[in-house]
């Protein structure tokens, strides 16, 4: 990479330009067939979240689940993925604007109930 610029690959490098990272974690139990939402902070005003990382793990291995980050206001997904016991999903970054939320849905394909847990990393920065 040219000197002088942030490594993007890294998060000190994303939450570069005055940003802060943030770690947002999560946990809880849904039941088998059935989905689980979590709302994170509303994006203040005058700021922006940009959400670039979802960690996800549940305790077992007997079904394939599914997440999706959606933005409130309209339902739009912009991240979905199939996961069996979880893993570390990097993605490019999505900006919300202020007075915007981002949520979490999981579909436990278990027959189980299940605990799911994890964190969705984001960087916030004035605009």
């Amino acid at each position: 990479m040219a000197s002088g610029h942030p490594d993007y690959l890294d998060f000190a490098g994303r939450s570069s330009s005055g940003g802060a990272m943030t770690s947002y974690s999560f946990s809880g139990s849904i039941a088998g067939a059935s989905l689980g939402t979590t709302d994170f902070p509303i994006v203040a005003a005058g700021t922006e979240n940009i959400y670039q990382c979802l960690t996800l793990s549940c305790n077992d291995d007997s079904a394939i689940h599914s997440a999706y980050l959606i933005r409130v206001s309209d339902s739009w997904i912009f991240f979905r993925i199939d996961f069996i016991t979880g893993g570390i999903f990097d993605f490019p970054g999505q900006a919300f604007e202020p007075g915007q939320t981002c949520r979490l849905v999981i579909l436990n394909n278990s027959a189980n109930t299940l605990t799911f847990a994890g964190a969705i990393n984001y960087v916030t920065r004035s605009i």
